[in-house]
């Protein structure tokens, strides 16, 4: 594919997805992202066309049969979500983690095909809903409806995605921006607004919360099974990597262990949020044992970026739950305490010092992508270098070979080096919109924010309850998330974020939007126009 068209179809995509965030139209809007996944499958199929998928496509029995595969998984799936609503969030909830490794392009790549799956197939059913009266369950649950988020966070979303296919134009790597967008921006804003237009019930907001915790339990339990047997999958390298090391880092079933440590660190967060309000003792034990056993597969992660969100997460809660005066203060004396307790361990301990002079390395190369980061930012201030350019840019202006360079592993980086000040001010006002979205009316609601003792309530009990806690979860999650960012990057290329922010923002609507308060009934009414 040349790169003329690959980045006119990336713009297309961009601008497809763009009008589906925004469009008040349900149909329109499940028009356009329809047809900027259509844009965006052709952009990613025209790369391995002649690469990965030679092999399918000079074979015609073998095209066809991969592709009747395919379109009778979807149609099952599709028949399943219009059958059972609720069904596809958690279906989506579920699939966020999974990546497949997949040939695609120029590389490898790690991709998260079953939620790809369930996107089309929700796409898909979603326009199905909308062509016909809806009642009962599909009336609350997946008929397409306006967003229930309010507009800034949809706009802020919208521009940078627009704003990223724009970039392409001129990036040093528009194959690779391409990728970015068919594989992660594009399908993540068509997951956004299909989460989004949900109705959350208390009970779909427990299966959420079921799901995400079963999940972690599982990643958990493999990555300690990995560290006991000294066992690595899907990662060659990082497998290599271990022998350089004192200690043995896991990954579980993901490619990265900061990605895995990133899983965890977010679900800790949210099943701590529920342990700090629950009432019953059942659910106590219950959360108390998941916690442990999440708690020591992120600790063979050994992934700093995750332990420094999760103290971000469980510090904003202890905020919100108690005092925020008293939670920073705790805060800082933690700080204080572990960074003089590496100092004395690593004066008295050999394998300590071992593990200080890594961490050294660590940081010195990250230091090292930082500053050449904020060189090309300072080179072209403006327009930065183009779209998914860092590692080409970064390698030009250093002289290193090809292959060998990566992320600024710093988000604010990456988007000043790639965006310039364009990108970093629609980047900051994106995170404004989020932060506006998710605090909205938390003062009433978080006793540490000085409102009422019982401003959560009994989320067990109480329709309203269950959603005020699923804010302050989702707030302190999204939190610790942004700070992983800046230490390991992947804002908008994580599913996780956009999750979070649709749930987030239809929960906080009906503040944010100044729409009617949720009231004590059976469901979470969080619903108006966008």
């Amino acid at each position: 594919m040349s790169e003329v068209l690959e980045v006119a179809g990336t713009i297309a995509a961009a601008a497809f997805a763009a009008a589906g965030l925004l469009a008040p139209s349900p149909r329109v809007r499940l028009v356009a992202l329809a047809a900027a996944l259509v844009i965006s499958v052709a952009l990613v199929a025209g790369q391995a066309w002649d690469g990965p998928l030679a092999g399918i496509h000079e074979s015609a029995p073998k095209l066809i049969g991969a592709l009747a595969v395919a379109a009778t998984g979807l149609a099952i799936l599709t028949a399943a979500f219009v059958r059972w609503p609720a069904a596809l969030p958690l279906a989506a909830l579920a699939a966020l983690p999974f990546r497949i490794p997949v040939d695609a392009g120029r590389e490898s790549s790690n991709l998260l095909v079953p939620l790809y799956a369930v996107i089309v197939a929700g796409i898909a059913a979603a326009f199905i809903s909308s062509l016909r009266p809806a009642s009962g369950e599909a009336a609350a649950v997946g008929a397409p409806k306006r967003l229930r988020v309010p507009r800034p966070l949809a706009l802020a979303l919208a521009a940078a995605v627009l704003l990223y296919g724009i970039q392409a134009a001129y990036s040093e790597d528009a194959a690779f921006a391409a990728r970015n967008a068919g594989f992660f921006l594009v399908p993540f804003a068509a997951l956004f607004v299909l989460l989004a237009s949900v109705d959350w019930t208390p009970r779909l907001l427990g299966g959420a919360l079921a799901v995400v915790g079963a999940s972690a339990l599982a990643f958990a339990g493999i990555g300690i099974a990995q560290h006991l047997t000294e066992t690595i999958f899907w990662n060659d390298s990082f497998s290599a990597s271990n022998d350089f090391h004192f200690y043995f880092r896991v990954n579980s079933l993901f490619w990265d262990p900061n990605i895995y440590g990133r899983y965890l660190a977010l679900a800790l967060v949210l099943l701590l949020a529920c342990l700090m309000w629950t009432r019953e003792r059942r659910s106590v034990i219950a959360l108390t044992a998941a916690l442990a056993v999440i708690w020591v597969g992120l600790l063979f992660a050994f992934s700093q970026s995750s332990f420094i969100a999760l103290l971000v997460g469980v510090a904003v809660l202890g905020a919100l739950r108690w005092s925020w005066k008293g939670s920073l203060a705790v805060s800082v004396v933690c700080a204080l305490a572990i960074v003089g307790a590496v100092y004395a361990f690593a004066g008295v301990s050999d394998s300590a010092s071992t593990a200080r002079d890594a961490a050294a390395d660590l940081t010195e190369g990250r230091t090292t992508l930082v500053k050449g980061g904020l060189d090309l930012f300072g080179d072209r201030p403006l327009e930065g270098y183009g779209s998914a350019s860092f590692s080409d840019a970064f390698g030009a202006a250093e002289d290193i070979p090809e292959g060998r360079t990566t992320i600024s592993h710093n988000e604010p980086v990456t988007v000043a080096a790639e965006q310039g000040l364009v990108g970093l001010a629609v980047y900051l006002a994106l995170i404004a919109a989020s932060l506006w979205t998710l605090l909205a009316g938390m003062r009433s609601i978080a006793p540490g924010l000085g409102g009422p003792a019982d401003g959560i309530g009994d989320p067990a009990r109480s329709a309203a309850g269950a959603a005020r806690l699923a804010r302050v979860a989702l707030l302190a999650a999204f939190l610790a998330l942004l700070v992983h960012t800046i230490g390991y990057a992947g804002y908008l290329t994580d599913p996780l974020t956009w999750a979070m922010l649709a749930v987030g923002g239809a929960l906080a609507f009906p503040v944010a939007g100044r729409g009617p308060a949720p009231t004590e009934r059976s469901s979470v009414r969080a619903g108006a126009d966008a």
